[in-house]
């Protein structure tokens, strides 16, 4: 099998040293991670700087499955991404990339932030609308008005954006508002404003479901779940399978154009 992993930096899921034939793919070298692991505040990411894997292809927001089919004209067996997607600009673009580099029957296995169990606990949950937004609009950087909600309202618990569910303690934000304030402004006067990371898009297991359900019965994603399992951690494990998700009955008794079905 082959597969391609997303952005990895010190832990890789499916590490090549293993016997894993995987393409890795990022934004930067695998020289620039490693200075940047050497050099971290965090000791848990320091120590780890030697599980850093030769990157295979250096993405710069080209077309994904472009660069990737370049490299394996056959396709791809599985897709792996773990904390990734929520900070894709365009989120349905980035599936409909994965799904087009992906052989009939392939594997996408995601590990996606919970908002309830992390600092993005105070965002709404992203809805069909954002999605659909940032899609028309081919978004490859994030709009000023994303950088401002991600500034402005993370938060901290016990001192960590992330934490295990039950957890309890107060709630604090992470910068003032003021300051975000200002950044945004900032942001919308720049003329070619460069890529900043961020966080965009925030869900919980039955928003994510629902939304590649939504997708799915608009023809516009040709992905289906085959199983999604929420964690003690702050994220949840989702495994979708390349191939025509179903298109059951509205719930309304109408179907897809609109005309009753029922008698």
């Amino acid at each position: 099998m082959r597969g391609i992993e997303l952005g990895p930096y010190y832990s890789p899921i499916a590490p090549k040293k293993y016997g894993w034939n995987t393409t890795v793919v990022d934004f930067r070298d695998a020289a620039a991670l490693r200075a940047e692991a050497r050099n971290h505040k965090a000791d848990g990411i320091r120590m780890r700087e030697s599980l850093i894997e030769e990157v295979d292809i250096v993405w710069r927001g080209e077309p994904l499955d472009t660069l990737a089919l370049a490299r394996n004209p056959d396709g791809y067996d599985y897709f792996i991404a773990s904390h990734t997607i929520e900070n894709s600009p365009d989120l349905l673009s980035l599936f409909q990339q994965v799904q087009r580099l992906l052989r009939p029957g392939g594997i996408v296995s995601l590990a996606v932030p919970d908002m309830r169990k992390c600092f993005d606990v105070f965002k709404p949950a992203s809805s069909l609308r954002e999605v659909l937004t940032a899609y028309r609009e081919k978004r490859i950087r994030h709009t000023p008005e994303t950088l401002l909600e991600a500034r402005a309202f993370s938060v901290i618990r016990n001192g960590s954006g992330a934490w295990l569910a039950g957890s309890r303690g107060p709630l604090k934000f992470h910068r003032s508002f003021d300051d975000c304030w200002q950044e945004y402004q900032r942001d919308v006067n720049q003329v070619d404003p460069p890529y900043v990371d961020a966080h965009a898009w925030f869900f919980t297991p039955a928003s994510f479901e629902l939304l590649i359900f939504e997708l799915g019965y608009m023809d516009l994603l040709d992905l289906s779940i085959d199983s999604l399992r929420e964690n003690q951690g702050s994220e949840f494990v989702v495994q979708l399978r390349a191939g025509q998700p179903a298109k059951p009955t509205p719930p309304s008794g109408k179907g897809k154009n609109g005309k009753r079905t029922d008698n």
